[in-house]
């Protein structure tokens, strides 16, 4: 149990209560600041164990992505053994440690804030910004790499770009330091460009300037030098099709059913939460199941799992406020559920949205890859609302599996762009009753049938 008893002045006893991690996705700051932690640690054993040591792991939007990244790059680091016990005492891999524990030099990749503005814009901001992420790698290792700020002070004057990332795998090499590299929001750039419906530039991008192949090509070429392990993770697939020329040698571990809770919470992990913070069972008058719960990535795994973005904004209300939250969303995660109505930029898009409302759901096949261009068939598209978890898994049948809206929540996206698309029917194409029976549809308040 995580919950602290203490004595107080007068002997008797008081129960202290784990912080609750709301926006927070620093492993450091969680562990050392008290802040509650759902140990997700044994996957870290799995993961070392897999046969390939590169792999592309997708889940929807806050699912605890950037938090996962960041324990693997403190558990790797060669530079934090002795924080070791401190940031793993407790937990699972710190009484079951990997042979691999600390023993590599972590490059870390953040593509969520490259400019997307133009293609010009792109090539220069992502050129820029591994080149400013070799020099921060320099800086860190210096201790172990020789001569690292002398290399770190010409990549910046001669603006070496993707080129840099050749130039310290070769210095790596020489100090016989084995790297750990992990990219957070792989495919963003492209996640902008369905969203803004602007294909054809992602085309020009990827066949022309060619600036992302030639990243993990340099990345695939490191791998028979200094690269020993690799984690990738994102939200869609859209740009396995185009990397996997430069780097086809990465397992995708999305689908597999020993890592469906992998990231998520399970409702055990739910009740770990609510005891371990102190969250007021009395003050909760919904049906959390209902509301947050649902997601399954394989239809074998034994359990479904929480948006964990969404239960803590939930719990956080909770002990802040004294009341479950009036937006059943948080605003940041609605914001990108507002993308929706954006993906349908063609009436066939548009129409099958109607139909899975009024269906609850569609039969398809889950895509582990695909480009923009295959968006316009509805099995891709509807394999990319699976990803961005928008549907999930129910059950397979006859040879497909049948994906339905997972909670009350999502319910609610398709409610408002439903609403919206019922006030612009005829830019859409669709039919006002198709719109209207749609909405009856969501407005049958829990109704599942």
């Amino acid at each position: 149990m995580i919950i602290f008893v203490a004595l107080n002045d007068t002997g008797m006893e008081v129960k202290t209560f784990k912080r609750l991690p709301y926006g927070n996705s620093n492993f450091e700051s969680i562990r050392t600041d008290n802040y509650i932690y759902v140990d997700k640690t044994q996957f870290i054993e799995m993961l070392e164990w897999e046969e390939n040591k590169y792999q592309f792991f997708i889940r929807p939007r806050k699912f605890g992505k950037s938090l996962f990244l960041s324990m693997l790059s403190h558990y790797y680091d060669l530079l934090s053994g002795d924080n070791f016990s401190k940031l793993f005492g407790g937990l699972y891999i710190g009484e079951n440690p990997t042979p691999r524990k600390n023993s590599y030099a972590i490059m870390e990749f953040d593509f969520s804030g490259i400019n997307t503005t133009t293609p010009e814009n792109f090539r220069k901001s992502f050129e820029l910004y591994v080149q400013s992420t070799v020099c921060i790698f320099l800086e860190r290792y210096q201790s172990v790499l020789p001569n690292a700020m002398e290399l770190s002070d010409r990549i910046l004057s001669n603006n070496h770009g993707i080129g840099s990332l050749q130039e310290v795998f070769n210095v790596a090499k020489i100090a016989n330091v084995k790297l750990f590299i992990t990219i957070d929001e792989y495919d963003h750039f492209a996640n902008d460009l369905i969203a803004m419906d602007v294909d054809d530039i992602h085309k020009k991008w990827m066949m022309v300037n060619g600036v992302i192949r030639n990243f993990y090509a340099m990345l695939k070429m490191g791998t028979s030098k200094v690269v020993d392990r690799v984690f990738i993770t994102g939200i869609s697939p859209t740009l396995i099709d185009d990397l996997t020329n430069g780097f086809n040698i990465a397992q995708n571990i999305t689908l597999e059913a020993r890592y469906n809770n992998m990231m998520g919470f399970t409702e055990q992990e739910v009740e770990l939460l609510m005891d371990a913070t102190d969250v007021d069972r009395k003050l909760i008058n919904v049906d959390m199941q209902w509301y947050y719960n649902g997601y399954l990535f394989n239809e074998d795994a034994t359990n479904r799992v929480y948006n964990p973005s969404m239960m803590l904004y939930f719990f956080y209300q909770i002990i802040s406020e004294g009341k479950v939250p009036e937006k059943i969303i948080d605003d940041n995660l609605k914001k990108y559920y507002d993308r929706l109505q954006r993906l349908t930029w063609n009436d066939a898009n548009s129409e099958m949205l109607l139909q899975i409302v009024k269906d609850g759901g569609i039969m398809t096949e889950v895509h582990t890859k695909f480009s923009m261009d295959n968006l316009y068939n509805d099995e891709y598209f509807a394999s990319l609302l699976f990803y961005m978890g928008l549907l999930t898994i129910e059950k397979r049948m006859f040879g497909k599996v049948w994906l339905c809206i997972p909670n009350y929540s999502i319910k609610t996206v398709y409610w408002e762009y439903i609403m919206e698309l019922a006030q612009q029917n005829a830019g859409f194409g669709c039919s006002a009753p198709e719109s209207k029976r749609a909405i009856a549809k969501l407005r049958r308040f829990g109704d599942d049938e």
